[in-house]
């Protein structure tokens, strides 16, 4: 016998159907939405991944343009282009603008990095400038500055800047200390007097007889005159000799090679016609706590500093004999004279001008704030 099917039982069934079809709807709807979900979270997580590639690849334009800023204070900004392997890659330049100062020019340079993921999908823009001065902050207005005075007991020869005083007001030793001049047989000159070899006979300034080119016991001669020079403070003196190409415990090794600056801790002794430094490439000579002493035909080109650490309690001079010199100028913070040291000095000024413009002593520095990445 035939069962019997009722409309209850059909509306049931029915019932069933569209709950099972809609339950598979949803059960689709939610895998679609679950999936489209995953896409999104993979293309943020890709599109992370991507910018953060594209920032390192800028951050390492910015620092390779940095680093040839180092080594190429007056580097010209050319667009340097790079691809690095895996990591995507970078375009930077640079723009300059002249800061001038009383004391020197310094130079703004305004660095721009865009670095490209390896799928080219993202592109980041870094911004950062960076200050190029030079190491020398003021240039000495004369060959002979010393802080503490001069017992001119032995003999100095000092030829002096014509213009040190101001405009055609020459001027050969200034110090915040008396310089004496009655003993020994110190003479100041001319730059053609020097050059015509009459320094000794048509002088500014003899034994006996100082002239208005020596400027002593000046109450404005600087508190620091190491400050005053190199913008570092004598109490933190580290700075300076961390600048310093070379860092030595005697001169032996001193010669036509040498460049840049030099740190010699303790005595100096340049040997017999040696030359350091020429009038394009000069030096800066820093003796540390000793003697500095240059044997007969020895030269010196760009900038002596005598230096006495805060702590020393010891004397120190210079030995410059008969047929040496020191070219450009020589700076000293402490007394000279205990020795009866001898000093030949010759200002030049050219030379000294290349102590701020020369690329061996610039410093890079980067500008707090200055960072952007947009």
């Amino acid at each position: 016998m035939q069962a019997k099917t009722t409309p209850l039982s059909t509306e049931k069934g029915a019932m069933v159907l569209t709950s099972v079809v809609l339950l598979l709807t949803i059960a689709t709807l939610v895998t679609l939405y679950t999936g489209q979900i995953k896409s999104f979270e993979n293309q943020i997580t890709l599109n992370a991944q991507n910018r953060l590639l594209a920032f390192n690849s800028a951050e390492a334009g910015l620092m390779q343009a940095l680093g040839i800023l180092t080594i190429e204070p007056y580097w010209d900004g050319t667009q340097l282009t790079e691809n690095l392997p895996g990591q995507g890659s970078f375009t930077t330049a640079g723009s300059w603008e002249d800061i001038v100062r009383v004391s020197a020019t310094q130079r703004l340079v305004t660095l721009e990095s865009v670095g490209q993921s390896p799928d080219r999908l993202s592109t980041v823009t870094i911004t950062e400038q960076a200050l190029i001065y030079p190491i020398v902050a003021n240039l000495p207005d004369a060959p002979l500055v010393v802080a503490g005075g001069i017992a001119a007991g032995g003999h100095f020869e000092v030829v002096a800047n014509p213009d040190g005083g101001g405009e055609g007001v020459p001027l050969s030793v200034w110090s915040d200390s008396d310089v004496d001049l009655l003993n020994g047989s110190g003479v100041t000159c001319h730059q053609q007097s020097f050059a015509d070899g009459h320094c000794g006979s048509v002088t500014y300034s003899q034994a006996g007889a100082q002239g208005p080119d020596i400027l002593d016991d000046d109450v404005n001669f600087p508190d620091d005159v190491i400050e005053y020079i190199f913008n570092v403070p004598t109490d933190q003196w580290t700075l300076l000799r961390n600048d310093a190409d070379e860092v030595l415990s005697n001169c032996a090794s001193l010669g036509a090679v040498s460049s840049g600056i030099i740190w010699v801790e303790g005595h100096c002794y340049i040997a017999a016609s040696a030359q350091v430094g020429n009038n394009t490439d000069p030096v800066i000579l820093i003796v540390a706590d000793g003697d500095l002493t240059l044997n007969s035909g020895a030269m010196i080109t760009g900038l002596v500093l005598s230096f006495r650490k805060p702590a020393t309690l010891t004397d120190y001079d210079i030995f410059i004999t008969a047929g040496a010199s020191v070219t450009g100028g020589v700076v000293a913070n402490h007394f000279l004279g205990h020795a009866n040291g001898s000093l030949y000095v010759v200002y030049h000024r050219d030379v000294l001008t290349q102590l701020q413009k020369h690329s061996a002593f610039q410093h890079v520095a980067r500008v707090p704030g200055s960072w952007r990445d947009y």
